[in-house]
């Protein structure tokens, strides 16, 4: 009987020893397929860069193209460029008339001339953990652009004469890019900043000449700078690579 008192005190001493170390894990199978049903419909990827396309810039007269690279865990660079064309757009700023009282006129069309531009950007992405590339960001973007037009007198009467325009921006943006496969990406942005324009515009100046009876005509320059509030927004197509 003292045997058996013992061994039964031996199993038990062992089974409490083991059994500290024993783990026991719980899994909720509803939040666990939630996540999973989660991270399937919202694609994360680890690029470390994107080429980019920017469609509806050529609304403003820009051939958009676009390069993101990853600095960090949270953190990348954006360089954008491109020709700019006068004539696409709303960058046209319309044609010019003069009609005088005898009947003559002289009418002055805008040409397409290229111009280009050049913008530099940094980008956070404070959520995903550190997947950068990812999701929500922030992001302060520098522009330059130059858009160049030219100016033909359709009557004949001058020879032909250029504009431009300059633009100096600085916006703040926000924006969301998603992953709809493992390189090919969609980039949904908006900001706002400040812009600094200066224009060079020409119409048809016309003075009545009391000797000939006839009016001379000549070019007139019409320069304008300033400040204006600026609204960003748009779409970007990516490709991205490891």
């Amino acid at each position: 009987m003292k045997k058996i008192l013992v061994s039964f005190g031996i199993v038990c001493f062992a089974f409490n020893m083991f059994g500290q170390d024993e783990k026991v894990i719980i899994i909720d199978k509803g939040t666990y397929k939630k996540a999973q049903k989660e991270e399937k419909e919202r694609k994360l990827v680890d690029n470390t860069s994107v080429i980019k396309f920017s469609p509806l810039q050529m609304i403003a007269g820009e051939i958009n193209f676009g390069y993101e690279r990853k600095v960090d865990e949270m953190s990348s660079v954006e360089f954008e460029f491109g020709p700019t064309l006068s004539n696409i757009g709303m960058s046209v700023s319309g044609n010019h008339y003069y009609y005088d009282p005898f009947g003559s006129y002289s009418y002055a069309v805008q040409t397409s001339k290229p111009g280009f531009f050049l913008s530099a950007g940094y980008r956070f992405y404070p959520m995903d953990n550190g997947r950068v590339l990812n999701g929500f960001y922030i992001s302060p973007v520098f522009k330059y652009r130059l858009m160049n037009n030219g100016y033909s007198d359709y009557s004949g009467n001058l020879p032909d004469s250029k504009g431009s325009e300059n633009d100096f921006n600085f916006s703040f943006n926000f924006g969301y890019q998603a992953w709809l496969s493992n390189h090919f990406s969609m980039d949904f942005f908006g900001g706002i900043g400040l812009a600094y324009e200066s224009y060079i515009t020409r119409n048809i100046n016309s003075v009545y000449n009391s000797t000939t009876g006839l009016y001379d005509y000549s070019w007139n320059r019409n320069t304008y700078d300033g400040v204006r509030f600026l609204i960003t927004g748009g779409v970007k197509v990516g490709i991205g690579k490891k």
